[in-house]
């Protein structure tokens, strides 16, 4: 003890290298929703009578909000059609190019050709494109017989000078323009019958592949 008497406790004195002391910070208050916002009503995780339930017991969100995506797209993984012999009969259309004789040998020979290259499909295709080959080579013979038979016609008829009349000349003429039409209709029902899936037969076609 000192003569000034009795000495007092001396706080320690802070170090240099200590860091400062402050006061804690009080956490943040949560956030005050806007008046006139409205919170959609969810139930409680046990669910309420009224509350459509989703799996695994969570409720459902309300009407209105998007809902997530389930499964895939109709159609994301459909398995392409086989083939059904369609292109040999199309081919057939090319009667309608308008030139005279043209149009009629043109199609017959693509029927051919398409026909015979269609063939290795198998099944319903090798069928059809079967009966579009027999029907073509059918159709380019037919044409092409009225063709020559046309112009030995007109030599022989123009030999004793001008041609006056239709008949007899114009027969060839006139069965020509009807084979055009039944092949124009065949090829429309081969093609339907042939976008259906189905076998289209002509009985009275030239069996070039029998099989």
């Amino acid at each position: 003890m000192s003569a000034d008497g009795p000495q007092q406790p001396q706080a320690p004195r802070p170090s240099q290298y200590s860091s400062p002391q402050y006061p804690p910070v009080a956490p943040p208050a949560p956030p005050v929703p806007p008046q006139n916002a409205q919170t959609p009503p969810y139930p409680p995780q046990g669910g309420q009578p009224g509350y459509p339930q989703g799996s695994a017991g969570y409720p459902q969100a309300p009407a209105g909000y998007p809902q997530a995506p389930t499964g895939h797209p109709a159609g994301a993984y459909a398995v392409a059609a086989p083939p059904r012999g369609l292109l040999p009969w199309a081919l057939g259309l090319l009667i309608l190019i308008p030139f005279p004789f043209v149009g009629g040998i043109a199609s017959g020979i693509a029927m051919a050709v398409s026909g015979g290259a269609s063939r290795r499909a198998g099944g319903v295709a090798r069928e059809n494109a079967r009966t579009a080959l027999n029907w073509g080579l059918t159709y380019l013979l037919v044409s092409t017989v009225l063709l020559v038979s046309h112009f030995v016609l007109l030599f022989v008829l123009s030999a004793d000078g001008p041609i006056t009349g239709f008949f007899p000349f114009g027969s060839i003429i006139l069965l020509y323009v009807a084979v055009g039409i039944l092949h124009l209709v065949l090829v429309i029902v081969g093609m339907v019958r042939a976008s259906a899936g189905k076998v289209m037969r002509v009985p009275f076609a030239i069996p070039y592949l029998r099989a």
